[in-house]
This record gives structure tokens, C-alpha cells and sequence, in this order.
């Protein structure tokens, strides 16, 4: 439990800077890109491993991750450095024809967005393409690394490059916007960094990793088929999340004006802290499920799913609550009122995670559970209900319906999961329901009491802040008091007070 916690800990972090930095520089990008500008920049991004072209890793990440703990717990070195090689090569291999394949294909993209807009230039748009084909071949070098890195725990060394160059970008960024206002331009310095990035990681590999100091080049062919057989399950989970997460840019960029991109991506951001938080919980799982899974510890997965649940909600409902009632304000603050009229858009969005908890962290513990094929048709039949619904519903009621699709499709995938993770696992409805509902009606009076002082105090904004803090702070205080057990407290508090003492004057002199 101590290794988990430190390793999302150090993911917090990098979620953390990364939706902070998102915030700060949203509103200075779109001044100095412009509307339309921004839009193209925020569509050509999910071109990326991050993004759209996440799926064409065929799921080999997720599997390094499932193997990679096992390969170190066996002591097997030669297993772990096969690995790298071929995950190497395979990568290459990838990033290379996508480059190539992105950037023949630039007129394409280009033309999409250049028939809306009498702003942006032919020349910046199809100049970041080609910039962007280099940084797809420099990026997919960097996942083997990374995966590797992660599969073996070292988390903390991850998030802390991530974190480091996250915040170099998005300073370099701004800089760029406010000096030169072109998209282009803060491409260029994304592929800098990514270079910086890979070399980063092979010099710890090459002289920090014991493993892989006297690395011996080898083509392990068995090795390569069992990665392989994993992970072709694994890329239709890729296939569908792709679909899942990139389709409401992709039906904006077909069938609305390229500012809608805007729209969408600034009501998507008060939900970045949401989704930042399930990362953050799912981003270490893999590893400790598939260790426990190895061990054939039932029990051990059983309560660490559960407890994962709880701990999302308890985090969760409290900001949603705030949320919930003072969005439109929130919106008025951080990039002015002309947002505020959309601000029913972000609440849409917000209720997505209200069920989206329990599938999350359930779709990445099957991964370890080696239970994807089990499970397959819960994302894929979930992944249709969304593409159909947003299809028919954009039409009708433009962005609105991309979001009601995304509710209907997670609202449909919830108890399917469940019912897996009971079979599973062998739990009741019992085991899980009571502490959620705790949980759950403690934010709603919360949320009760927020949108009384918000339709009473209207006219005094520093009031109604006010309260929206207290309430929101004794939301998680209570839920630390009563809604967490003693054992969990005690963990909490002696990891804190570690975190403290390095922190101290003294941790830093010894």
C-alpha cells in the first residue's frame, strides 16, 4: 500500500501542475491565437500519443506494464532488457509511418480546418503538421521507456521528468504566443522538449538502472509473441477509448465551425480537475493488481478495488459540489463572459462523473486480472451508444448532444462493470453500496447548502465564496473523520508526516 501511495502521489503531482498550467494559460492562448487559432491547435494536439493516435500502440504499453512487474519480481534481467529491445524497435518502427503517413496527409487536415476560417494562414497550419509528424516519431521512442520505468514502480522518476517538462512547455508556450501569436511556433518548441525528454530517459536507463547497465541487444521472438497476444486484447480496449475520448473533437471538426473547438475545450476544463483525480487513483493499479494477480490474492484485489471506489467518490463529490452551483461564476472569472452562456454545457459534462468511478478503475483492474476479453464487449457496446448518439444529437442540438452521448454511454457501461467486479472478485452489493451512499449524502448536503447561499447571496460574491469553502472543507474533513477507517487515518497521517519531514530545513541538510 505505501508503494501505491507514493506512486500516485508522485502521478497527483503531474496531473496537478499539468491541469494548473492548462488553467493558467488557457485564457492567454486564446488572446494571442485567437478563437479560431486556439481551436486549431487544441484539434492538431490529438495528434499525439496522448490523443488520436494512442491506438496505434497497439495496446504494447499496457501490456510492458502487466509484464514488466512480473519479469522484476523474478529477478530476471535478461527477460526486462529483451523487453526494452523489442519494445524498442516496435515503437520505431510505429512512430516513423505515422510520421510519414501525418504528414502526407497534411493538405487533408489543413483543408478542414481552413474552409471555416479567414484567420488562419495556410502556411502556419500545414508548417505545424510537418512539425507535429517529427514529434509523433520522437514521442512514440519515449513510450518503451516510460512503460518500463512505470511497469517496474519507479513512478516518482516519471512523474518528476513529466512534471519538469510540462511546466518547461507550457512557460516556452506563453512565450511564444505572447512574442509571435503562431501555432506553429509552439509546436516547434513541443518537439524540442520531447527530444530533451527521450534523451533524458536513456541516460537513466543507460547509467541509473542497474538492470539495464550492461544492456546485451538481443530479438527475444517468444518474448515479442507473448507481449504481442496480450496486447492485441488490450488494443481493442485502445481502439475503443480512442473512439471514446477523441470523437467529440472529430464531429466538431466535420461538422462545426473550427471556433466550436474552443467552446468545447474550455467547457471541458473545469472537468480536467474530475478526470485528473480518476487518473491519478488508476495510474499505479496495473502494476499492483497484476503482482497480486501473480500471487493469486483475491482478497487482496477485492479490497484494494472497493477502497479505489470509495476514495474516488470521497475525493470527487465535494468539488462537484462546488461545481455544480458556481460553474457559470467560475467561468466569468477565469476567461470572461462570453463562455458563461455555455456554461449548461460544463454541467453536462460534470455528471458524467458521478458514474464514471466505478467503469474507470473496474476497465483497469481487468487489465491486470488478465480479464479483458471477459469484459470487451461492456467498452465496445458503451463506445456505440456514444458514437450513435452523438451523431444523431449534434445535429439537433449541436455540442450538447456530444456531451448527453458521453452520460448515456457511462450511464449504460456502470452496472455491467460492477457486476463483473463482484463475479470477479466476490463481493455483494452490500460490500460496496453503504460507504458510497455515506459518502454521497454528505456532498449533497453540501451541495444543498451551496445553492441556497448562491440564490440568497447573488449580489455578494466574496460571501458566497466564502461558504463555498467552508463547506467544501468540512465536506472533507468529515469525510477524513467518519468516512475513512482508523487504519486508513493512521496510513494517511504517517505518510504526511514523512512527506513533511523532507520537506524540512533538516531533510535537506542531512
Amino acid at each position: 500500500m505505501k508503494r501505491l501511495f507514493n506512486n500516485t502521489l508522485a502521478t497527483l503531482g503531474d496531473y496537478f501542475i499539468l491541469a494548473v498550467l492548462n488553467l493558467l494559460a488557457t485564457p492567454i492562448l486564446i488572446n494571442n491565437f485567437g478563437v479560431e487559432g486556439y481551436g486549431a491547435f487544441v484539434f492538431l494536439s490529438i495528434f499525439s500519443i496522448y490523443g488520436a493516435l494512442s491506438i496505434f500502440d497497439l495496446g504494447m504499453e499496457g501490456s510492458l506494464m502487466n509484464f514488466v512487474p512480473r519479469m522484476l519480481d523474478n529477478g530476471d534481467d535478461k527477460q526486462l532488457q529483451d523487453t526494452l529491445t523489442i519494445s524498442l524497435i516496435y515503437y520505431a518502427a510505429l512512430g516513423i509511418l505515422l510520421g510519414i503517413a501525418l504528414y502526407f496527409s497534411a493538405g487533408f487536415i489543413a483543408s478542414r480546418l481552413l474552409d471555416d476560417s479567414v484567420v488562419l494562414g495556410r502556411d502556419k497550419v500545414m508548417a505545424s503538421i510537418s512539425i507535429i509528424s517529427g514529434i509523433i516519431a520522437v514521442q512514440f521512442l519515449t513510450i518503451p521507456f516510460t512503460a518500463i520505468l512505470q511497469g517496474m514502480r519507479r513512478f516518482v522518476c516519471t512523474k518528476g521528468l513529466s512534471i519538469v517538462m510540462n511546466i518547461l512547455r507550457y512557460i516556452l508556450i506563453v512565450i511564444a504566443a505572447l512574442q509571435f501569436h503562431r501555432i506553429d511556433i509552439a509546436f516547434l518548441i513541443i518537439l524540442g522538449l520531447t527530444v530533451v525528454r527521450l534523451s533524458v530517459l536513456i541516460v537513466i536507463f543507460l547509467f541509473r538502472l542497474p538492470q539495464f547497465c550492461a544492456m546485451r541487444v538481443r530479438v527475444n521472438i517468444p518474448l515479442l509473441r507473448t507481449l504481442f497476444n496480450y496486447s492485441s486484447l488490450l488494443f481493442i480496449s485502445r481502439i475503443i477509448g480512442l473512439i471514446y475520448n477523441q470523437i467529440d473533437k472529430l464531429l466538431i471538426w466535420l461538422y462545426l465551425a473550427v471556433a466550436s473547438m474552443t467552446v468545447y475545450d474550455v467547457i471541458a476544463r473545469p472537468a480536467m480537475l474530475l478526470r485528473l483525480i480518476l487518473g491519478v487513483i488508476n495510474s499505479a493499479v496495473i502494476p499492483e493488481i497484476a503482482g497480486l494477480h501473480e500471487k493469486n490474492d483475491v482478497a487482496g484485489i477485492r479490497d484494494l478495488y472497493i477502497r479505489l471506489v470509495r476514495f474516488a467518490y470521497i475525493l470527487l463529490l465535494p468539488i462537484l459540489a462546488v461545481l455544480f452551483v458556481y460553474i457559470g461564476d467560475m467561468l466569468r472569472l477565469w476567461v470572461g463572459d462570453t463562455f458563461v452562456p455555455h456554461a449548461y454545457l460544463a454541467m453536462i459534462l460534470l455528471a458524467v462523473y458521478l458514474i464514471l468511478p466505478i467503469p474507470s478503475i473496474a476497465s483497469t483492474v481487468v487489465v491486470g486480472l488478465e480479464k479483458v476479453k471477459q469484459t470487451i464487449w461492456i467498452p465496445i457496446t458503451a463506445t456505440l451508444i456514444n458514437l450513435i448518439l452523438s451523431i444523431t444529437l449534434l445535429h439537433f442540438i449541436g455540442i450538447a448532444g456530444l456531451l448527453i452521448a458521453t452520460l448515456c454511454a457511462q450511464t449504460f457501461a456502470m452496472p455491467f462493470y460492477l457486476n463483473r467486479m463482484m463475479r470477479f472478485l466476490d463481493f455483494t452489493i452490500g460490500d460496496i453500496a453503504p460507504p458510497l451512499i455515506r459518502t454521497a449524502s454528505l456532498a449533497a448536503v453540501a451541495f444543498g447548502v451551496n445553492l441556497f447561499a448562491r440564490q440568497m447571496l447573488s449580489g455578494n460574491i466574496p460571501a458566497a465564496i466564502a461558504i463555498a469553502a467552508v463547506t467544501f472543507g468540512l465536506n472533507y474533513f468529515i469525510s477524513y473523520k467518519y468516512l475513512l477507517s482508523p487504519d486508513e487515518r493512521s496510513f494517511l497521517l504517517e505518510r504526511i508526516s514523512k512527506i513533511r519531514s523532507r520537506l524540512t530545513p533538516d531533510a535537506f541538510n542531512r
